[in-house]
């Protein structure tokens, strides 16, 4: 074999150090690349403005009871793209569709190698084949996870969940269950989006083989009985005029969440299982970058979350930014499986994407991000009820919130301080009140006591007469037990009588870099190297005719 001129060899050597050759793996220069063979702009980022009906549920609330009615309700199709399915029930369900409606078309796209629902995914899928339904699995190629969660009824339905199909997301009456967010969209143009990203996953999908893949065991359910009251059982319920944007993983879930926080101009909720991925600098470092950049810019920020993966780190962060993060009440939920976030109680994005690099630039996932107020305002009722019952370890125990959310000039301010992680040994309740940059005014709250939702008298609370536009109110709730003061972090109340339009364009990804950018990029490495190329040359030619003239 003939071997390449050492020239030749020593410059090709250069630019594979360089990592410019793109036939070495160079996935900017490689159209097909992606971690998982996906092209990440399959489906972009966009909002549909239109007049639709809107449904809004809660697990374990009345989820269970909202599913079924959408499920029974259709008359056409079910597809139903989820990554596991554990809930006996709803197979019992599908059973019953089955017999009554036979005419009705329905196909599962189920995750494949789905944690904590392998078995149980197969048992779903070898029973609904054998029901005479069509079952796939996602493509294990193209997503680390098909971590979404999406069903289209009759094409003109969408239901978004940040919950499977499980016994844990849609429980029986009176069991404890995970705190899951549901919404459900009657629109063609909205549904459409959800039926291509089906459409695409679908024809991509990989049959159900019971030879290969398994039966898996029956499913089963033993509920854990929960005293819980369920006060968000009622669905809520809403038409008019929206700003839909539909989002999806690996394509523009980054884009979608950056865009919620930017938004933001007064307050900012977000509701998490976790926080992963921290200090990678990856898209969970984009994402609490921008959570601080809205705090500094005069945003209210709560978070919810769990004590999970990196929560130290994600704890510390936010707490040296004055940012208050609690952790989902264990009573009488089974964890925060939630994935939202509420933004200026006008703006909500329901969805299935968990803040870890890997569910947000790698996994298929789902979500919407919808722009009504009566819309967010619903999930805001339940983001406060989680927030008023939760642990508030990170905070020295001592939490604080208020209503209305955003008051207006006009409204009359009513200030709570939770005591129910100090609830048997609480001996005296202050709340520090400082309007603008004046001075600090400390009151202590009496007779201004309530129940909580534990049916204990541990909620605090003080009135704040109505304050000028654009006041900014802080507050700091403070609980004396024996000697020992428990001191909260500093939390802002913003006094708005009106806040501009959705300021923030939607965010567009940078474009992939073409050749010509990439010679640019590594100009001065191919300088060198034609340098060293050239200069090898020489010292060849010169070598060469040393060696022939003393031969």
């Amino acid at each position: 074999m003939k071997k390449a001129p050492k020239p030749l060899a020593l410059f090709l050597t250069i630019l594979m150090l360089s990592g410019f050759i793109p036939l070495l793996g160079n996935p900017a220069l490689d159209s097909s690349y992606t971690s998982h063979m996906y092209s990440p702009s399959q489906f972009s980022m966009n909002t549909i403005s239109t007049n639709m009906n809107v449904t809004t549920f809660v697990s374990p609330d009345g989820s269970k009871d909202a599913l079924w009615h959408f499920l029974n309700s259709a008359e056409e199709s079910i597809y139903v793209e989820i990554y596991g399915i554990n809930n006996p029930y709803i197979l019992e369900l599908i059973h019953e569709l089955h017999d009554t409606k036979p005419t009705l078309e329905m196909k599962f796209l189920l995750g494949w190698n789905s944690l904590g629902y392998t078995s149980e995914n197969d048992y779903v899928a070898n029973n609904l084949t054998n029901l005479g339904y069509e079952v796939k699995w996602t493509n294990d190629a193209e997503f680390t996870f098909a971590h979404q969660k999406f069903v289209i009824i009759d094409n003109e339905t969408t239901i978004i969940h940040s919950g499977n199909w499980a016994k844990t997301s849609f429980p029986e009456p009176d069991n404890k269950a995970n705190r899951e967010w549901s919404i459900a969209m009657t629109d063609t143009q909205v549904t459409d989006f959800y039926r291509s990203v089906f459409d695409y996953d679908w024809g991509n999908g990989i049959d159900y083989d019971s030879g290969a893949h398994g039966t898996g065991s029956p499913l089963t359910y033993t509920g854990t009985s929960s005293t819980y009251s369920n006060p968000f059982a009622t669905a809520g319920t809403f038409s008019g005029a929206m700003n839909v944007t539909p989002i999806v993983s690996p394509d523009t879930s980054l884009q979608g969440i950056l865009y919620c926080i930017n938004a933001a101009q007064a307050t900012l909720d977000i509701q998490i299982p976790y926080f992963t991925s921290v200090g990678d600098e990856g898209a969970v470092d984009q994402i609490i970058e921008a959570i601080l950049a809205a705090k500094d810019r005069g945003v209210t920020v709560r978070v919810i979350s769990e004590e999970e993966k990196d929560w130290i780190e994600i704890e510390e962060i936010f707490l040296e930014h004055d940012i208050p993060i609690v952790w989902q009440d264990t009573r009488w939920f089974t964890a925060n499986h939630n994935k939202g976030i509420i933004v200026d109680g006008r703006m909500v994005l329901v969805s299935s994407i968990n803040y870890s690099d890997g569910s947000i630039t790698e996994n298929r996932e789902a979500g919407v991000i919808i722009e009504n107020e009566d819309v967010a305002q619903w999930y805001l009722d339940v983001f406060d009820f989680d927030w008023a019952i939760a642990g508030a370890e990170s905070l020295d125990d001592v939490n604080v919130y208020w209503t209305p959310n955003i008051p207006k000039s006009s409204t009359e301010i009513n200030v709570t301080v939770y005591g129910h992680e100090l609830y048997n040994d609480i001996d005296e309740v202050e709340l520090a009140i400082r309007i603008n940059s004046g001075a600090w005014n400390n009151v202590t709250i009496t007779d201004n006591i309530t129940k909580s939702a534990e049916d204990d008298l541990e909620n605090y609370f003080y009135l704040i007469s109505g304050q000028p536009d654009m006041t900014n109110i802080t507050v700091v709730g403070k609980i004396r037990e024996g000697s020992t003061w428990h001191e909260g972090v500093p939390m802002v109340i913003r006094v708005r009588d009106s806040l501009g339009s959705v300021a923030p364009t939607i965010p567009t990804p940078p474009p992939e870099p073409t050749l010509m950018d990439l010679i640019i990029e590594n100009l001065l490495l191919i300088i060198i190297g034609t340098i060293a190329v050239v200069c090898s040359g020489i010292s060849y030619k010169y070598r060469k005719a040393i060696k022939k003239k003393f031969r």
